[in-house]
């Protein structure tokens, strides 16, 4: 009889096995083992050769880190237009510019002479007692041989004053101006003139009766109703005339008055577009009254001759002053 007892196990010591081996099992799982990686990396590459090892096969849908998902496209801005420079005009061969004419001087003696006198052929003078005594004038040296404001035409009625004119245009009383056995309103003269220029001279016969003021405003309203039958009608208006000084001082009419109505009529045609001819300068002595020299025999505001010829004078050399300003040429109406 075999007299060797086997012992049995140390249960202390198993208990210690299992204890170790639970914890090696939950190591394992939870992928926490203290086994370093560089040697389970080590263990594995011994335990396996080239040919065992498989490598994975890239998924073409799968998202990296270098393309992340829904990454959105860049927005390319368009290009800013610069604006083109504009061509430069051209002016064509065909077109030239035309060339500047200047006016050829017109001496004092050519205006005597006539030179100039076609600018009349379309003009009208219409006015008081002067007016008619310069139509004498202009006759008279017609019949001469000389020529004297072309075919101008001279309407005067004796004693007419800016109020009858008036009175006359708005057909509150009849008609003063007489033009070839017809008695005229001013707008009827113009229209039967067919004229272009107006010449007035009157105010005269008024300037003992009204003030500065007065004798505008009349002259104001008589040429608006002149206008608005002739809006094209070019205006010349002429300065009240000094008197003698014996028959100023029996009227009333000082100097003062005379150069007061004058100043605001300058004034007035200033304002209105008009031309203002300034007669009475030429012929006033120092103190401003109408000198001997110039005067008609009546002695009262009338002139002679040689009154009469600066007249002539004054209204030539309006045609001058309007053909060095270009308004005309006596080339245009074939007066060289």
């Amino acid at each position: 009889m075999n007299h060797l007892v086997r012992s049995k196990p140390n249960r202390t010591f198993l208990l210690f096995l299992c204890l170790v081996f639970f914890l090696s099992c939950g190591k394992a799982q939870t992928g926490t083992s203290s086994v370093s990686p560089s040697a389970e990396a080590k263990a594995t590459e011994a335990a396996m050769t080239v040919d065992e090892v498989e490598l994975p096969t890239p998924d073409p849908n799968a998202a990296t880190a270098c393309a992340p998902v829904d990454t959105p496209e860049p927005v390319l801005s368009e290009p800013e237009e610069t604006p083109s420079a504009e061509p430069a005009a051209v002016t064509p061969e065909s077109e030239t510019p035309e060339p500047v004419v200047t006016p050829v001087p017109v001496t004092d003696e050519q205006l005597d002479e006539g030179y100039l006198d076609a600018w009349f052929d379309d003009s009208v003078l219409i006015g008081d007692s002067l007016v008619a005594g310069l139509t004498g004038y202009v006759t008279a040296e017609k019949d001469k041989g000389h020529p004297c404001l072309g075919n101008m035409q001279l309407v005067g009625a004796s004693a007419l004053t800016l109020k009858k004119a008036l009175g006359c245009e708005k057909k509150e009383r009849d008609a003063e101006l007489k033009y070839r056995t017809r008695y005229m309103t001013v707008s009827e003269v113009v229209d039967a003139v067919h004229a272009k220029r107006l010449f007035i001279m009157l105010g005269t016969n008024d300037i003992r009766w009204y003030s500065a003021d007065e004798l505008t405003e009349v002259y104001g309203e008589l040429l608006r109703l002149i206008k608005d039958k002739h809006p094209d009608l070019r205006i010349y208006i002429h300065s009240v005339m000094p008197m003698i000084k014996k028959y100023a001082q029996e009227i009333g009419v000082t100097v003062e008055m005379g150069k007061a109505a004058n100043e605001k009529l300058r004034a007035f045609c200033e304002e209105n577009g008009y031309t203002y001819l300034e007669l009475a300068d030429l012929v006033r002595d120092d103190e401003g009254y109408l000198t001997y020299d110039y005067s008609a025999q009546d002695y009262r505001f009338h002139l002679n001759g040689k009154g009469k010829a600066f007249w002539v004078r004054l209204l030539r050399s309006c045609a001058r002053d309007e053909y060095y300003a270009g308004i005309w040429s006596p080339e245009e109406i074939g007066n060289e």
